[in-house]
């Protein structure tokens, strides 16, 4: 009896395994900072930019209308984390949920017999301190490490008997960009890290497409080139797990989901709610259970639905709470009537800057309300590093036109409405247009009913200002919204135009102190160790 007892919990042991190596696999992979029209099944200007993102699309479903909720990094992982709008789950900045006991993809998927690991982009993609996570591994730019060290986790859910969710963060193409002075020359890494690898194909400053929000020049040329050639890298990281997806005979019974975070770091896209802010590149691949080659351009959906789709297809029960729905229904080409508009957000910056925006958005309009308006240049954000907003800045002492698109980037108007057919790149704010006078108020009136069903604690802003018409009642409002809410950071103030200005300005925020030179460096490599020490020494002394 005893003999068949263990013969039978044996078979059952076994069976159990087979099962779980039979579950749904989930493999997200996630761009940093990449508009959704550096793809070139997107529409890239730049021929063969993504091989292997346009070969993922021929394999999988394509979404042609697809947005991200938020548009920082943290925040925008966090909504894909948990399903929800940012103010609904406490997820609107560089920080942990604020908000307790939120249910989230590695929480929820690692409750019900998942391993769970995130290579990448840890922290903004980690929703709770405790968040438990079988394995999270930070990660540099080398295209092949992507490779080896997702085949780990991949090697190590298999001897443990277990499906996995692994979600694969590249930093590609966020700034830093790949220097493209640097191709051809030996990559060195740092700190005894791996080195960062060279992109399948470097582009030149000749070889990039200018958008119509900035202009053409050499600055810009190459800053731009510089980004295409990190797009070129992150496409060479795609390619890699693909090919591990199939080296690993996982192609069956693996979902693969690809988007980036948001839109590029440039002006008018990152850190905004704009088209380019917004709408992302977006594939979903599942073997079997997804026609080839497939285009979705009938629906809008967002990261919202990530969440909902994974427990549909794996049938796991569904927590709810979601702000998204599950994509599976439209696998089968279906066109859903409630995904006709998108709402969006923007919290805040990085720097703990809240500029609160919101966006209700159709195929066709956008209309957007700036609840951090107070008429002065105030906006600022990572999107305006580099060179192209300086030289939009300096291009404007002599050219009215760009002198009048910086001045609106720094100051906005409370509210924007733009025609998305004619103008992409919002440039022509019609928000006092006759024209679209009707088409406004309808649209002013879905915002306010939006922001009251989804309990936006902007929402008491927006009726403020509607109703008084007045820019110091809108900031008034606002900074009382935003003391009762406890927002981790401060209401904007106006900007110092000398971060952009003035070439010595970080110098003289540091207090005077000068930063080390190739020079100082040269000096201090002859400085023997001992002298090194006592430098070093005097320096905390001073301290």
């Amino acid at each position: 009896m005893r003999k068949l007892m263990k013969v039978f919990l044996s078979w059952v042991i076994f069976l159990s395994s087979v099962v779980a190596v039979e579950k749904t696999n989930f493999l997200i992979i996630t761009a940093d900072d990449m508009n959704w029209d550096s793809v070139g099944c997107y529409g890239s200007a730049i021929k063969d930019i993504t091989p292997n993102i346009d070969r993922l699309a021929g394999q999988g479903l394509r979404f042609s209308d697809a947005h991200v909720a938020s548009t920082a990094c943290y925040p925008s992982r966090s909504a894909i984390n948990t399903g929800r709008l940012p103010h609904r789950s406490g997820g609107e900045g560089f920080h942990y949920l604020r908000f307790p006991n939120i249910p989230t993809i590695p929480k929820v998927l690692k409750s019900n017999g998942y391993r769970v690991g995130i290579l990448g982009k840890v922290h903004h993609s980690t929703p709770y301190e405790n968040t438990p996570w079988d394995s999270a591994q930070e990660i540099g730019r080398n295209t092949e490490e992507f490779y080896t060290e997702s085949a780990k986790f991949i090697d190590d859910s298999k001897k443990a008997g277990k499906p996995f969710y692994l979600i694969v963060n590249s930093h590609d193409p966020h700034r830093p960009y790949y220097n493209i002075a640097s191709a051809g020359k030996p990559m060195k890494g740092r700190q005894g890290k791996v080195a960062n690898s060279h992109p399948s194909k470097v582009y030149k400053a000749s070889d990039v497409p200018i958008p119509n929000t900035l202009p053409d020049h050499p600055d810009v040329r190459r800053e731009l080139a510089c980004y295409y050639s990190s797009v070129r890298r992150f496409d060479d990281v795609v390619g890699r797990l693909l090919q591990l997806v199939k080296d690993k005979d996982l192609s069956k019974n693996t979902v693969i989901i690809f988007l980036s975070d948001h839109g590029m770091g440039m002006p008018s896209a990152k850190a905004n709610v704009y088209l380019n802010s917004t709408k992302v590149p977006f594939i979903i691949r599942w073997d079997k259970h997804i026609a080839a080659a497939s285009i979705d351009s009938k629906n809008i959906i967002s990261s919202l639905d990530i969440f909902p789709t994974i427990l549909d297809i794996a049938g796991i029960k569904s927590p709810g709470g979601f702000d998204g729905k599950s994509l599976v229904p439209l696998f089968k080409g279906a066109v859903d009537k409630d995904r006709q508009r998108i709402h969006t957000q923007f919290h805040t910056t990085s720097g703990k800057s809240y500029f609160q925006m919101r966006n209700s958005q159709t195929k066709k309009y956008a209309f957007i309300f700036n609840a951090w308006y107070n008429g002065k240049p105030t906006y600022k954000s990572s999107s305006m590093g580099g060179f192209c907003f300086k030289t939009m800045l300096e291009l404007g002492k002599k050219d009215s036109n760009w002198a009048k698109r910086c001045e609106f980037l720094l100051v906005r108007s409370p509210e924007e409405f733009y025609d998305l057919e004619k103008d992409p790149g919002c440039l022509n704010n019609l928000i006092q247009s006759a024209e679209y006078k009707n088409k406004v108020a309808e649209f002013r009136q879905e915002m306010s009913e939006w922001l009251k069903k989804s309990k936006d604690p902007m929402s008491v802003v927006f009726e403020d200002y509607i109703a008084s018409g007045s820019v110091q009642q809108l900031s008034e409002s606002f900074a009382k919204v935003h003391t009762a809410q406890k927002y981790p950071g401060k209401v904007p103030k106006p900007v110092n135009m000398d971060v952009w200005t003035d070439p010595d300005y970080k110098n003289k925020k540091r207090g005077g102190k000068k930063k080390a030179t190739s020079d100082d460096s040269e000096k201090n490599k002859k400085l023997s160790d001992e002298e090194r020490k006592k430098k070093r020494a005097e320096k905390r002394l001073k301290k």
